[in-house]
């Protein structure tokens, strides 16, 4: 059996293990990379089947009631070419699949999308932009970017500033970037450029003592504390001990002094940020099997937590003090309805004027929604009120 054939056959093989828990479990990258430890695949058939099974969820009304060989054919004709994959798609892949895909590009959204979000699926160019593979974006947190840019021209890695946010650079969804110098001196975070927008909508500059709700391993974080500066100081919270152990090394690479970390803060603080557990919906570029796990139930009980979480945060926040409320959703139950119902039942807080990178004029609603072609990023949702 030649190396492409058995390459097909593992795949396959993966492809069942996988097919029971297609529209079940959220965790399926996880079922993954417990498969490609189990067979001790290497980098580069790491690189081939993680391409494979994304491929498939993203097409997966296309292929889950298909022949065996039909299914091949059609992954490898939408996988994204590289080194890793280029053997499998020269070996299975038909030109025509994609001249004359299988269904509309609608057919692989959820159909209850268009309840939550119509603005994506009346936008073919947002709709399309959702169906695509979202680019790498790194934030900068160095005074010295030249050092960066030397060190990637020198590696042969591609980049990009934005046109909006000079810190963020796009650079090549397969480039070494955290095997660098710069990575490991901290000069730089990877971070989607939707989520480096979020703090930079809020208007004026940033100062005092802030709270990170919802930190998880501390993205956001990071930004905030050198928003801040070291006049200012940054407490980071969340429930999961792992994901603040990885803050605290990030927060320690990157220099950063005003980090802390509690697990019961009390306040008050002068602002907070509560990126809220969410549905996952805006990351479906980079997590297509959500797209299949996600229900009206799903953001049902999502809306309700954040409805939890935006209440009990708020109280911390000091009098004329800065609430920020985010989400990596398009679901309007999660967005716009959760803080619809936030104001009605706290009067003390008002919208607070926003300034989204590329608008010259403030969102005087104080919301605002990315969507992924905008800044071609996941999507988005942020909200921010003063409280009086």
């Amino acid at each position: 059996m030649s190396r492409v054939d058995n390459q097909r056959r593992l795949f396959l093989e993966l492809i069942e293990e996988l097919r029971p828990h297609w529209h079940h479990d959220p965790a399926q990258p996880q079922r993954l990379a417990d498969w490609l430890a189990r067979h001790r695949a290497g980098s580069r058939d790491r690189r081939l089947y993680r391409e494979l099974c994304y491929t498939a969820w993203r097409i997966l009304p296309w292929i889950e009631d298909t022949s065996a060989e039909l299914l091949v054919r059609r992954v490898a004709s939408f996988a994204s070419p590289s080194k890793a994959t280029a053997p499998f798609i020269e070996a299975f892949a038909d030109p025509t699949v994609t001249s004359a895909p299988p269904g509309p590009p609608e057919s692989l959204l959820p159909t209850w999308l268009g309840d939550e979000c119509p603005a994506v699926l009346q936008d073919p160019t947002q709709r399309d932009a959702l169906l695509s593979r979202a680019p790498l974006w790194i934030r900068l947190q160095t005074a010295q970017p030249p050092r960066v840019a030397a060190e990637f021209d020198s590696l042969g890695i591609a980049h990009s500033p934005s046109a909006l946010l000079p810190d963020a650079w796009q650079v090549a969804a397969d480039a070494p970037v955290l095997n660098t110098e710069a990575f490991r001196r901290g000069d730089f975070e990877i971070q989607d450029l939707g989520s480096q927008a979020l703090l930079a909508s809020l208007p004026g500059a940033l100062s005092g003592h802030w709270l990170d709700a919802c930190a998880g391993a501390g993205g956001k974080t990071l930004q905030l504390a050198r928003r801040l500066g070291h006049a200012g100081r940054v407490t980071a919270h969340d429930i999961r001990g792992p994901a603040l152990r990885e803050l605290e090394q990030r927060a320690q690479r990157a220099g950063l002094d005003n980090v802390t970390i509690e697990r019961a803060p009390s306040g008050p603080f002068d602002g907070v940020l509560v990126d809220a557990p969410c549905s996952g919906s805006g990351t479906w570029r980079r997590a297509p099997h959500l797209k299949w796990t996600t229900s009206h139930a799903t953001i049902a009980a999502a809306a309700e937590r954040q409805q939890f979480v935006l209440g009990k945060f708020a109280a911390m926040v000091r009098a004329g003090g800065t609430l920020v409320y985010a989400t990596c959703s398009l679901c309007h139950r999660e967005n716009e309805a959760v803080v619809d119902a936030f104001l009605e039942h706290h009067r003390e807080y008002r919208p607070l004027p926003l300034r989204p990178p590329g608008h010259s004029s403030p969102q005087a609603d104080g919301r605002w929604t990315f969507l992924p072609a905008e800044l071609d990023s996941d999507a988005y949702f942020v909200a921010a009120f003063q409280r009086s």
